[in-house]
Formats: structure tokens, C-alpha cells, sequence
């Protein structure tokens, strides 16, 4: 097992996370998250590989893109924003 197995896989169990925390809340956009899966793969290849600087560059692409998506605030709560008399 090498370090790129470790590190690929952790940022991908950190995105899944974070999608399905933002899925109980709001309908989030699945491209961003299908991108940093594919990027995880590609860069566990790359390291897999010898091409280990590329791979470094490409995971902390990947990681920044999660900390961006983690950062967003939530979308409008459809129950408050909803016509309910009250």
C-alpha cells in the first residue's frame, strides 16, 4: 500500500462525507463531488506510477476543491421559504 492509496482514499471518504451531510440538508450539485472521485483515482495512478509530483498537485487540486465545496453555505430552507401562514 503506498501513501498515494492512503491519501487518495481518505480525501475520497472526506468528499463522500461531505455529500451526504449536504444531501440530508439540501440538493447539492453531484458534479463537483463525481470530479474529485475521478480525481482521487487519477491521482492513485499517477502516484501508483512514479509520477509523484503530479499526483501531489493533482490530490491537493482535489483537496482545495473539497475545502471550497465545504465552505459554501447552505441553500435557502425550502420549509421557511415556503407561502405557510403562520
Amino acid at each position: 500500500m503506498t501513501p498515494f492509496d492512503i491519501y487518495s482514499m481518505a480525501l475520497f471518504i472526506a468528499a463522500a462525507s461531505i455529500f451526504f451531510l449536504r444531501l440530508r440538508h439540501e440538493d447539492p450539485p453531484l458534479f463537483p463531488y463525481l470530479l474529485i472521485s475521478v480525481t482521487c483515482a487519477a491521482a492513485n495512478w499517477l502516484g501508483n506510477h512514479r509520477f509523484d509530483l503530479i499526483a501531489i498537485g493533482v490530490l491537493a487540486a482535489a483537496a482545495f476543491l473539497l475545502l471550497h465545496l465545504t465552505s459554501q453555505p447552505y441553500g435557502p430552507d425550502p420549509v421557511q421559504d415556503g407561502d405557510v401562514d403562520g
